[in-house]
């Protein structure tokens, strides 16, 4: 059994968050490649610079990161290791398909945070 002794978790999701699957024109600065690791191929994705950076902030305050992608654990990690974010990570993990609880989580857990690709933060 894995016990996390932190209260401040801040669980951040992959895809549609920290990166972006488009057909758009990217230029180099906001793309990376990540290796699919149920092809071995590069996949190339576009960075949401705004959200990585938020994740180093809140990593810099003490917040434990937990990183999960609903495209599994070899995925999330491959995605935090092209990003160069592995120092940032405390721990990757599959996203939750279910959970179990008396209450849904709109009543414990009100507060989401996202900041699209195209919108300005602290640059």
């Amino acid at each position: 059994m894995i016990v996390t002794k932190v209260e401040n978790i801040r669980p951040v999701d992959v895809d549609g968050t920290l990166i972006i699957h488009t057909r758009d024109t990217i230029t180099a600065s906001e793309r990376i490649d990540v290796v699919d690791p149920l092809t071995g191929k590069n996949i190339r994705v576009r960075i949401n610079k705004a959200m990585v950076r938020l994740l180093k902030e809140e990593h810099h305050r003490g917040s434990y990161i937990l990183v999960w992608s609903r495209g599994g654990y070899e995925w999330a990690r491959n995605v935090i290791q092209a990003l160069d974010l592995v120092p940032y990570v405390h721990q990757i993990m599959s996203k939750p398909l279910v959970y179990l609880d008396d209450t849904d989580v709109s009543g414990w857990m009100k507060d989401r945070v996202f900041i699209g690709p195209d919108e300005k933060y602290k640059e």
